[in-house]
């Protein structure tokens, strides 16, 4: 049978001849299959067909998964290995002893005498009785907090309005913002209290969000709501997220709670920032949202916000902005007389942004807001169920009941402090996370890492182990946080350090570390340094995980 001529397209000779030769090159490929499977009967070329169909269809599917391939390539090498006699049983018995180890030295560990209640008392305690036992709890703790003593955890100052938030908590203890009609009171608050951090944030209109119970579930709420947009508004059905190494793990959550392949984007080894042109270089037709910290947690330090809203713009996608941290502290440091770069809703690129009203905004824990630019957005957060027998149900968050109790404190809070008591206790902070920052520079072995411009700052070494250092000033009473990938030490500061001399005292321990540790012979890390060194360069991170969730067994464990 005689090929059909190719069409003359378009007047234009060059494009003509392109077209005749792809015309050529596929009559080629046509023929030569024709000639291959003339020796077959038509049933035997349709199972070849659906047979390579299928075959490909399930290379695709190994190769296009929420986990990376590479990582999964690593994590079957490692299995494979482990499975090894004699590797295994090596690896075997150092985790067990990691175990045992965890089991004799963790919170869990309390002294001679104390007993676990394991089933409810046959009659009920007296109020007197109730607190006895409370008491003998709360002498179980060690780490000096209201001294200042840890980094973090508690953010307010001793004195810190705690008999208004103890009463306003004992006023709403038993409301329900899920039942509106019987608690008007605390959804008006929750409303204000979104408006409130929205107008913070620069948002020019009405703001759309919800209060949650701390950035973790604001971060779900927002990748939620991502992922439900992209796949409503532009059919994206294999979802991804584009964030910096640095952001916070409830983005790895969220992708794991939500199918979402996550993409961790290295960041630069000096500044810690991470380059929004490896942001850009990520965006795939796949990708519904990429996320900048404002700060992030482990150096203290602002991604280019701007930037990454060009981006987004560009390339059509959401941008998170993670203020957890920072949230109650970057709105107000241009008045406090630390102005920074743009961050929030006027840059047109921003979708969503989350902040912890708990830390810097000085209410009690269980307390986030995550914001949304639009009603485009915030409406996927929000899950409803029309067909159930019990009636239509919907919630805008993961929990359906809510503790009402903790929306009234966090309202009462800001109320209590307004825009003037933010703005103080925001100038005070900054002013001493940069004398600290001046205090380390001047310690000899000692690295400020990349610029914190916010509360947390980060420290390190390339003279001596600063494992070490960090197992020194635990031994002299400080709770500080440990970094890995590259090693460090962190502290993000509150009011408590604010408090005359903690901050003099915490350098004067540095110091004191940094001579002993650069006068120190080089040896074999022990103890809590080697601890950390080794987990720092153990590259099978499974092991890792098992260790992790072996804390959890232990800390649920009563005995």
């Amino acid at each position: 049978m005689s090929e059909d001529p190719p069409p003359v397209l378009t007047d234009n000779p060059y494009f003509n001849r392109v077209c005749i030769l792809l015309y050529e090159h596929v009559s080629i490929i046509k023929s030569t299959i024709n000639e291959e499977f003339k020796q077959y009967e038509i049933w035997q070329v349709m199972l070849i067909t659906v047979a390579l169909t299928l075959m490909s269809e399930a290379i695709l599917n190994f190769i296009i998964q929420d986990e990376p391939l590479v990582s999964r390539l690593k994590k079957g090498f490692f299995s494979l290995v482990k499975k090894s006699p004699v590797v295994g049983g090596i690896i075997k018995s150092k985790v067990d002893k990691a175990r045992a180890d965890m089991a004799k030295d963790g919170p869990w560990c309390v002294p001679e005498g104390y007993t676990y209640q394991r089933e409810l008392p046959a009659k009920g305690l007296s109020d007197k009785e109730v607190w006895s036992r409370i008491a003998e709890y709360q002498a179980l703790n060690d780490v000096k907090w209201r001294e200042g003593r840890c980094t973090g955890t508690v953010y307010c100052s001793k004195d810190d309005k705690n008999e208004l938030l103890s009463q306003v908590h004992k006023q709403f203890c038993w409301t329900n913002p899920l039942h509106a009609d019987c608690f008007k009171d605390v959804r008006k608050m929750e409303a204000e209290v979104v408006a409130m951090v929205g107008k913070m944030f620069h948002h020019p209109d009405r703001v759309y969000g919800s209060v949650t119970t701390g950035g973790t579930e604001s971060v779900l709420m927002s990748m939620k709501s991502h992922r439900d947009w992209g796949y409503e508004v532009k059919g994206i059905d294999k979802p991804n997220i584009i964030v910096p190494c640095t952001a916070h793990p409830a983005f790895d959550k969220a992708a794991a709670y939500f199918k979402i392949h996550i993409k961790h984007i290295p960041v630069d080894p000096t500044t810690f920032a991470v380059d929004p042109s490896d942001v850009a270089r990520a965006i795939d037709s796949s990708t519904v949202c990429i996320v900048g910290s404002a700060p992030q947690y482990p150096h203290g330090v602002v991604d280019d916000i701007a930037a990454l809203s060009d981006i987004a713009v560009r390339y059509d996608v959401g941008l998170h902005v993670d203020s957890c941290l920072g949230g109650f502290l970057i709105p107000f440091m241009e008045d406090a007389g630390f102005p920074l770069p743009l961050f929030d809703f006027r840059l047109p690129g921003v979708t969503a942004i989350s902040v912890d009203t708990h830390k810097y905004g000085y209410t009690y824990k269980g307390s986030s807001v995550v914001l949304y630019r639009d009603w485009d957005m915030f409406h996927h957060q929000i899950t409803s169920t029309s067909d159930w027998p019990g009636g239509v149900y919907a919630s805008p968050t993961v929990s359906g009941s809510r503790a009402g109790a903790s929306i009234s404190v966090t309202w009462a809070a800001m109320m209590s402090y307004g825009y003037d008591g933010y703005v103080k206790a925001t100038r005070e902070i900054i002013k001493g996370a940069r004398y600290l920052i001046d205090g380390l520079q001047a310690i000899e072995g000692v690295e400020v890492m990349g610029d914190p411009t916010v509360s947390c700052v980060a420290w390190t070494s390339s003279k001596f182990n600063i494992y070490e250092m960090s197992a020194f000033l635990t031994k002299k009473g400080w709770n500080l946080a440990t970094l890995q990938f590259p090693p460090g030490i962190h502290i993000a500061l509150t009011r408590r350090h604010m408090e005359p001399g903690v901050i003099d005292e915490l350098l004067s321990d540095i110091r004191t570390s940094a001579e002993e540790l650069i006068l120190k012979p080089p040896e074999k890390p022990s103890g809590a340094a080697a601890m950390y060194g080794m987990a720092a360069q153990i590259p099978d991170r499974s092991i890792i995980d098992v260790l992790c969730k072996e804390y959890w067994n232990l800390y649920y464990k009563p005995e």
